[in-house]
């Protein structure tokens, strides 16, 4: 473009001074015309060329910061490391046990607002197909839209290719991304809440040898005939009243319904039995529910028990299989009968009637005696899980 310019004003003077016949230039119009001539021909394309690499390596290192910034970004998935991906026909496996999840989906719009969707699995596949792990009734998801993996302890979201994408924090996911908690996923019209779980403390349940420690009581210790030292006195008459069934008083001083109780076996209440008493109790972590749990995976209300004719019945309110009775998803309503275990969430409540743990009589106490009298008491090193 440049030599292009330079070369109009030489038209120019061509048309004007040349034009005439027999014209003659001068000697500085000689010169001129030399000295014209070397600027069109050698200094500017050397100029060029000068101009050109200054510019280029300039922009060269521009795209080599862009790079390393991109590199360094969280919501990038490294190139090294590929989470897993679902395979059709094969169940992916739990990430730590079944009753143990290693994140939550919450929806934060639409009906289920509040909502929370536990993810135990190596990979949640989430779409408008029945089949999918997290079912999506959106005309704008497609069929298989999205996976959440558990991959070396990071989560990745991964787009399977949707027509209308996924927005992670407002941004486009490309190809497969890191996610972290309380991040947020549109797909569609549907917005999500991504929860991690705090892995610390079910890590180290999980792998402590005492988990599947066969325990024994003091008595099962004695009847193997060790006789090493005496039990003292004392001692065994404490046990003996911890193990006397309860009398009326005490009954009086802790009420239980006559419909029966919840037995509280996880979670921070652990211990606690709660009195079902009520045509309608509901269960849940809202402020507003008869019975609250105060933990993550237990939604704002998950279920409740309805009495009916003296019976009761337990019913999910989530829609979302995390309502167990007896390990066995909740969708219809179930009756109740003593010694079943509800799951809601993680947290596992035992059933009982109040008149049964009224008729509890406990058989009465073996102690092992040798030559030189009872025989010691012998604890475990921790409490036994219930």
């Amino acid at each position: 473009m440049c030599s292009a310019l330079l070369l109009v004003p030489v038209f120019i003077w061509y048309h004007f001074r040349l034009s005439g016949p027999h014209t003659l230039l001068t000697v500085m119009e000689r010169w001129g015309v030399i000295a014209y001539s070397l600027i069109c021909g050698w200094i500017n394309p050397i100029l060029s060329v000068i101009l050109f690499w200054l510019f280029g390596r300039a922009q060269a290192q521009v795209i080599a910061t862009h790079s390393q910034s991109s590199e360094l970004a969280p919501t990038s998935a490294p190139s090294t490391s590929q989470p897993p991906r679902y395979q059709a026909g094969k169940e992916a496996p739990y990430v730590f046990r079944e009753d143990i999840p290693w994140g939550w989906l919450e929806y934060k719009n639409g009906n289920f607002q509040g909502q929370r969707l536990a993810l135990k699995r190596v990979v949640a596949t989430l779409g408008r197909e029945e089949d999918c792990d997290i079912w999506l009734d959106d005309e704008m998801a497609s069929r298989h839209h999205a996976e959440l993996a558990w991959h070396e302890g990071q989560v990745y979201l991964t787009d399977c290719g949707s027509l209308n994408g996924i927005l992670l924090n407002g941004q486009r996911v490309q190809g497969s991304v890191l996610v972290s908690s309380l991040d947020l996923m549109e797909i569609g019209k549907q917005q999500f809440g991504f929860i991690l779980a705090e892995q610390k403390e079910l890590l180290a349940d999980q792998y402590d040898p005492l988990i599947n420690h066969t325990w024994r009581s003091t008595f099962d210790l004695q009847a193997e005939g060790d006789t090493s030292s005496p039990l003292p006195a004392a001692i065994i008459a404490s046990q003996q009243a911890l193990l006397q069934p309860p009398d009326e008083a005490s009954f009086t001083s802790n009420p239980v319904s006559e419909s029966g109780y919840f037995l509280v076996r996880d979670g921070e209440r652990m211990g606690q039995r709660l009195s079902l008493d009520g045509a309608i109790i509901t269960i849940g972590r809202g402020l507003e529910c008869t019975i609250m749990l105060n933990d993550v995976s237990v939604a704002q209300v998950h279920a409740q028990i309805s009495n009916q004719a003296g019976e009761l019945y337990l019913q999910d309110l989530t829609n979302c299989d995390s309502t167990f009775l007896n390990d066995l998803p909740v969708r219809v309503p179930c009756k109740l009968k003593a010694g079943d275990i509800v799951r809601i969430g993680i947290i596992r409540l035992e059933y009982g009637r109040a008149a049964q743990l009224r008729n509890t009589t406990m058989p009465p106490i073996p102690v092992a005696r040798s030559a030189n009298g009872p025989l010691p008491l012998r604890l475990p090193s921790r409490m036994k899980p219930q």
